[in-house]
């Protein structure tokens, strides 16, 4: 069975680093796995001609990847709100992973002496399990 060694050395540096990365989007506990219990209706294109407040639905990544936003995640304590748009709210609960989820990262082409690397270590989770409530 073929094999390919992990490098922890980078999730070593994301634990121990007090700095957040840009890219990716972090809590005070760190970076945590979303379970929404559904399915979000997402456009699977950027739209063209969007106004400044649309352009602000949408991220842009490496200038040519066109991600939506989607929503703003408030955690307190151990409960989370999820708000989507203006219109929708999810209530969750912050709950321990365990054992904790390793984030894997692989090389686009595996050649000898390649390497995957453990990019961080998940420890915490938000389940959202009840149905979108209207904002008010």
């Amino acid at each position: 069975m073929p094999a390919i060694e992990i490098d922890y050395s980078e999730a070593q540096k994301t634990i121990q680093s007090k700095d957040e990365s840009p890219i990716i989007i972090s809590t005070p506990l760190g970076n945590v796995l979303l379970e929404i219990q559904g399915e979000l209706v997402l456009p699977s294109s950027k739209p063209q001609g969007l106004t400044p407040e649309g352009e602000l639905k949408y991220v842009t990544i490496d200038d040519i990847n066109h991600a939506a936003r989607v929503g703003k995640l408030e955690l307190n304590g151990n409960k989370a709100t999820l708000y989507i748009g203006t219109s929708q709210r999810l209530l969750g609960e912050v709950k321990q992973l365990r054992p904790p989820l390793g984030v894997l990262k692989f090389p686009n082409e595996f050649q000898d002496g390649a390497k995957v690397k453990m990019v961080d270590v998940i420890k915490n989770k938000v389940i959202f399990s009840g149905r979108p409530l209207p904002i008010m």
